[in-house]
């Protein structure tokens, strides 16, 4: 065996360690999140032990372990018998998949500052579409988290005085929607968002996640009424939509301004 096939093989083998160490270090995160999510939604802090939401009993070192303790427990709680959120094992096993992809793609050819820094997004993202979709909420401290990210890549490119313009003008659109409607199309936490997720594009791919956000969220806003799971005139969680806005620019804005013609403009 040659002493570069060793070395190969000494690579692969490390980005294995590193990739299971982000999956269970994910799945751990995620079940953190849980505990962020459903405390932030009732207004308790993150202190003291977790406890059965039906009837409040304390839980476990055994009925703690992310998506094991799930499993094992077959979604109920062992004292009341009452089921769990299907949210406890998605989230976690969501984080964990996120943690991993982003080590195995990003830490070997980017480095611990872009690896932290997707790292920090993946879990503000979380925060951010669950709490919208379950209670229309979204946190500020997820999307401080997101603005941070967004200001730290934005150095690192070197174009953080157009980024801020592009993200300040994405903000004032959806602030005249939130402000025109009175907070009837979306709320303030969507205008939040949307400063922070362009921010974190840059300019000018933050255009494209607000038309994609549109798009997606129009698509969307019809399948749900064709489909009676939503009345004409009933509010629809849209952080959800600015994420995966925000994602497909940040892997399609090129091809999109190229394909549209309109990178001649910008």
């Amino acid at each position: 065996m040659t002493h570069s096939v060793i070395v190969i093989l000494f690579h692969n083998f490390m980005i294995f360690l590193a990739t299971a160490f982000f999956f269970v270090t994910g799945l751990v995160i995620g079940s953190f999140l849980n505990v962020v999510i459903l405390r932030g939604e009732r207004g308790e802090g993150l202190g003291g032990r977790s406890r059965c939401m039906a009837c409040a009993r304390t839980l476990g070192i055994l009925e703690l372990i992310p998506i094991f303790s799930f499993l094992r427990q077959k979604g109920r709680c062992r004292g009341c018998k009452k089921p769990f959120s299907i949210q406890y094992p998605l989230v976690e096993l969501a984080t964990a998949l996120l943690f991993s992809g982003i080590a195995y793609s990003a830490l070997p050819e980017s480095g611990y500052v872009v690896t932290i820094v997707l790292l920090a997004v993946a879990v503000a993202g979380i925060v951010v579409l669950v709490s919208d979709l379950r209670f229309q909420i979204i946190p500020d401290g997820a999307v401080l988290m997101l603005g941070l990210a967004g200001i730290v890549t934005s150095l690192g490119k070197g174009s953080l005085g157009w980024d801020a313009v592009g993200a300040f003008g994405c903000a004032l659109f959806f602030f005249l929607l939130w402000f025109v409607s009175g907070g009837r199309w979306i709320g303030f936490g969507d205008v939040k968002l949307a400063l922070a997720t362009s921010l974190l594009v840059g300019f000018p791919a933050a255009i494209a996640a607000v038309l994609f956000a549109f798009w997606i969220g129009g698509i969307a806003g019809v399948i749900l009424l064709a489909g009676g799971r939503k009345a004409w005139g009933s509010r629809i969680p849209f952080g959800p939509f600015i994420l995966v806005g925000t994602l497909a620019a940040w892997l399609w804005a090129d091809l999109f301004f190229a394909f549209t013609g309109l990178h001649i403009l910008l």
